[in-house]
């Protein structure tokens, strides 16, 4: 059937800015649906350089500021298609003993 989302999704992820994060896409279909990540509408792919997609999901290593946005994955099979939202949150350095950047 087309795809379905298998698990419970926190749409709204806060990451620490030069961490890592992992954004998960937990669907399901028969045939096993094909997934593809978008950030604000742009598809990303393997020139992104911080940006890994895996079996389960995407990873995002050493997140900037930029990072934060829109990110869509998308899956797709032979009898439709879902789309799992998420809203990230980068949150800024200082609070944790760095000097703020001048």
């Amino acid at each position: 059937g087309p795809p379905r989302i298998a698990d419970k999704v926190i749409h709204r992820q806060s990451v620490r800015l030069g961490r890592t994060i992992k954004l998960l896409c937990p669907v399901e279909g028969d045939p096993p649906p094909l997934t593809m990540w978008m950030k604000d509408g742009r598809t990303i792919h393997s020139g992104w350089t911080r940006f890994r997609i895996l079996q389960q999901g995407l990873k995002i290593k050493e997140v900037e500021s930029e990072d934060a946005g829109t990110y869509i994955c998308k899956a797709t099979n032979g009898f439709g298609s879902t789309n799992v939202n998420y809203t990230l949150i980068v949150i800024g350095e200082w609070g944790w003993g760095k000097a703020r950047p001048p």
